[in-house]
């Protein structure tokens, strides 16, 4: 998979950073692929137009399309880590389910923990201010 065809497929803007994303995941993706294995998906890619990603065919002629994928490098794509085989099957709906309860936990425990700073500081701030309205409380006396 292209981080190009991410994008494509998701409508983002051409300065998100899937890359970043993919690295932070590395228990679900592995970036890059090797140059025998991308070579062959090019060869497949100029040779049958049905091989292509949407971002590709959606080119405006076929010179463009041939531009896209010789340009292509290895740095371009990424694979999922239950995908490990050449030939392999995509991967099973208890797989993907699993890859997003994941994701979902590891959204809910950064959340919890950044939530658990914002009371943390709202704690001493009450507990600053307290205290500066004691002081202030007795030198008005």
């Amino acid at each position: 998979m292209s981080y190009k065809a991410i994008k494509y497929r998701l409508n983002l803007p051409a300065d998100y950073n899937i890359e970043s994303l993919v690295e932070e995941r590395g228990e679900l993706f592995r970036p890059g692929v090797s140059s025998d294995r991308l070579e062959e998906w090019k060869t497949a890619m100029q040779s049958q137009v049905n091989k292509r990603p949407a971002w590709i065919r959606d080119l405006s002629d076929e010179a463009s399309q041939l531009r896209a994928i010789e340009a292509l490098s290895g740095d371009d794509v990424f694979r999922s880590q239950f995908r490990t085989g050449k030939d392999a099957r995509p991967s099973t709906l208890e797989i993907i389910d699993w890859g997003l309860q994941h994701i979902e936990r590891l959204r809910k425990a950064n959340l919890e923990a950044r939530e658990e700073v914002i009371k943390r500081w709202q704690l001493w701030s009450v507990i600053l201010l307290s205290l500066i309205n004691i002081a202030v409380t007795l030198l008005k006396k």
